[in-house]
């Protein structure tokens, strides 16, 4: 497989999507943008994926991947250089990440909405507060900004965290070598700096901005812009890569077959159904047919969803 056959669904100012274009600027590749709109409906993308609306989703032919932590796995599997999990780093990568993605990201994303969100017009406030099942205070300003003092607190320990890890001189959180872990912390942190500035809570730390501007240096990789009628006339004339096998070891049973859905557990709960492929302790595939695209199969991380028997 060539460079030019990813394809990304994002839009520029998706902080998830952001961890995905340092990712692929690290391994320096090539790829197609599909810009999808911020809210919802997103008709070019759902029939990808069977309902999931989540940014970023990544493509590869009949091949869907859902979720930063599925997407950088199959870019890891594929381009294994440089490897995103550093050898001997026994998955400390992994679970700073998972920090970042659930803590960090939190509440950077609500001191963003507690300070600005008097400037994002009414109809994201409402998405948002349908996307995340009334967390954030129903993404309603003013009881946001009560949140603030507890916010800051959190965040200003969170920053500490971080500048703690780059104490000894290193370059980046692991060693000298970015990782996953860089690419899950910098992203939340590049939504505050871009939305708030000075308001941030970055100032003052030298390490950490020093950090962030090695990131940045590391650019995005080849982009090629491609409409999303394209992308889905390349999934509906392609065929899904050949699906390992099922968990031998799955405690609950699950079979080649199985009809069954997937959900986010956090936010975003658009669950998916479809045939179980393969899995393994990290992650699930699906197949499905979309009565235009035909077949795709969709692929899951198992982290941060649920998997449960069709209705």
């Amino acid at each position: 497989m060539s460079d030019p056959d990813i394809i990304l669904h994002h839009y520029p100012r998706s902080p998830f999507a952001e961890k995905v274009r340092v990712a692929l600027g690290l391994k320096r590749l090539r790829w197609r943008s599909v810009i999808q709109p911020r809210l919802a409906p997103k008709p070019a993308l759902t029939p990808l994926t069977g309902g999931y609306r989540r940014i970023p989703v990544m493509q590869i032919g009949a091949d869907i991947y859902c979720d930063t932590r599925r997407i950088l796995a199959e870019l890891d599997r594929r381009f294994p250089e440089p490897a995103l999990s550093p050898p001997g780093s026994g998955g400390v990568a992994e679970m700073i990440a998972a920090w970042a993605d659930r803590f960090l990201f939190a509440d950077a994303l609500g001191l963003v909405f507690a300070l600005q969100g008097d400037r994002f017009p009414p109809e994201l406030h409402a998405d948002r507060a349908r996307f995340t099942a009334g967390r954030f205070d129903g993404w309603d300003s003013e009881r946001m900004k009560a949140k603030l003092p507890a916010l800051r607190d959190h965040l200003r320990l969170h920053l500490a965290w971080l500048e703690r890890l780059l104490e000894d001189g290193r370059e980046f959180l692991l060693g000298q070598e970015p990782s996953l872990a860089d690419l899950g912390a910098y992203h939340p942190l590049w939504y505050a700096r871009g939305n708030l500035g000075a308001d941030s809570g970055l100032a003052g730390h030298k390490r950490l901005l020093a950090w962030m501007a090695r990131l940045d240096a590391i650019g995005h990789g080849s982009v090629e812009e491609l409409a999303p009628e394209a992308a889905l006339e390349i999934a509906r004339a392609a065929v899904p890569a050949p699906a390992a096998a099922a968990d031998p070891h799955d405690p609950n049973r699950r079979q080649p077959g199985d009809r069954l859905t997937v959900t986010p557990e956090d936010w975003g709960f658009d669950g998916v159904t479809g045939e179980l492929v393969s899995s393994d302790i990290d992650e699930i595939a699906l197949k499905r047919r979309d009565p235009r695209l035909g077949l795709l199969v969709v692929h899951f991380p198992l982290a941060g969803f649920v998997v449960t028997p069709a209705a």
